[in-house]
């Protein structure tokens, strides 16, 4: 029976089987609407009608936020039939992100199988609404798969789409620093860029591409003022109401000291230990710190925090708890961030009430992740692994 659960197939298995039945449980009972938004906007792009306005707020009850390029990407998905539509959408994400994990280097892939099954549940809140940050994760974990295997010109590709998709890939840009010819690979950032933000050209033309840009940056201000609260620090009770004002400052500023502190560390950069450790701080950083995370963004966060979870190298000194990933305050952190983001979201396990009542009015599910946030970041700048 160990062996198997301890076969990535059996893991792959029960991951494919939610895949397909919440995709066709929401699709069938006609509740896809993340699907419909995507599938609605890219229809009207490629009709020449404006998604970035308050009557398809309106009429979907909800905000399109994602750029002209998403549009473009999301075409494929969008001019089949609705079911097969949404089910294509919610497998091709499933699938990518367990590639992803399993393609790590070999160094984080041999514990893979338990890394899954912890994030299986996060998987199927994002894949359960159809929502993008599945492959969010996956660019993450596929920029840095590349990168460590030396072909940094498909990493940027990665890094610069997920960018001007869903901002937060740009942020991976830093990681650049950790590997060979960094100048170079900025000129590929730069190169991918031009190259993702022109294909709308290919629909618009020139006389109607600023313009459309213009309408998504609006409706980007008007979706982060009239919406919210958010999962997030500037957010939380009691210190959001303090925080808010200054919410740029709090992130430039963090953002100023992460990078600080990286330079700092530029004789670890050689390092995988370190290398893993800052990828996972930058993707709890971007949902921490960010105005608008949900439930489901923190499937970017938690994969990060995974990633550093389950890439235990043996410590150099076995008597540390700063080193040793299995002290009790890591196993604590362990399960409660499953607990709270895994298991309380899912009406079936938890009310929604009560659900609501820790993480919007105790936000202890915010709280919870920062120390855990700090402890990534901690260890990382004083952990060395002894055969590096």
């Amino acid at each position: 029976m160990r062996s198997f659960f301890s076969s990535p197939w059996t893991v792959y298995g029960f991951g494919l089987v939610i895949a397909i039945a919440a995709s066709l449980i929401e699709l069938l009972r006609g509740r896809a609407e993340n699907y419909m938004v995507f599938r609605d906007a890219t229809i009207d792009f490629w009709h020449l009608v404006n998604p970035y306005t308050d009557e398809f707020v309106q009429a979907h009850g909800r905000y399109y936020i994602y750029s002209p390029v998403f549009t473009i990407f999301f075409a494929p998905f969008a001019f089949v039939p609705r079911v097969l539509g949404g089910l294509l959408w919610n497998l091709v994400g499933y699938h990518v992100f367990f590639f992803a994990v399993r393609a790590l280097p070999s160094q984080i892939s041999e514990r893979s199988v338990p890394m899954l099954w912890f994030l299986l549940l996060f998987v199927a809140q994002s894949i359960f609404p159809f929502q993008y940050n599945v492959l969010v994760t996956c660019f993450f974990l596929l920029a840095f798969i590349l990168l460590e295997a030396d072909k940094p010109f498909w990493a940027v590709c990665i890094i610069m789409f997920c960018a001007v998709t869903k901002i937060y890939g740009i942020f991976e840009l830093a990681l650049l620093l950790c590997y060979p010819k960094f100048w170079r690979n900025i000129g590929y950032a730069i190169l991918w860029a031009l190259i993702f933000l022109a294909l709308p050209v290919v629909r618009l033309g020139f006389d109607h591409f600023v313009e459309y840009y213009q309408y998504w940056f609006d409706m980007l201000s008007v979706h982060q003022v009239e919406t919210g609260p958010y999962f997030s620090i500037p957010f939380a009770w009691p210190f959001g109401m303090f925080m808010m004002p200054y919410m740029r400052f709090l992130q430039a500023g963090s953002l100023a000291v992460l990078g600080i502190i990286f330079l700092c560390c530029y004789k670890r950069w050689s390092q995988l230990t370190f290398r893993v450790g800052a990828l996972a701080t930058l993707m709890g950083w971007i949902v921490l710190f960010s105005d608008v995370a949900e439930f489901t963004t923190y499937t970017i966060a938690v994969t990060g925090y995974a990633l550093w979870y389950f890439y235990r190298p043996e410590p150099a000194n076995p008597k540390s708890s700063i080193s040793n990933l299995q002290s009790p305050i890591d196993k604590l952190l362990f399960w409660s961030i499953f607990v709270l983001f895994g298991v309380m979201p899912i009406d079936l396990f938890c009310p929604s009430f009560i659900c609501r009542f820790v993480h919007l009015h105790l936000w202890i599910g915010v709280y919870v992740f920062a120390i855990a946030w700090i402890r990534i970041l901690y260890t990382t700048l004083k952990n060395t692994h002894p055969h590096e």
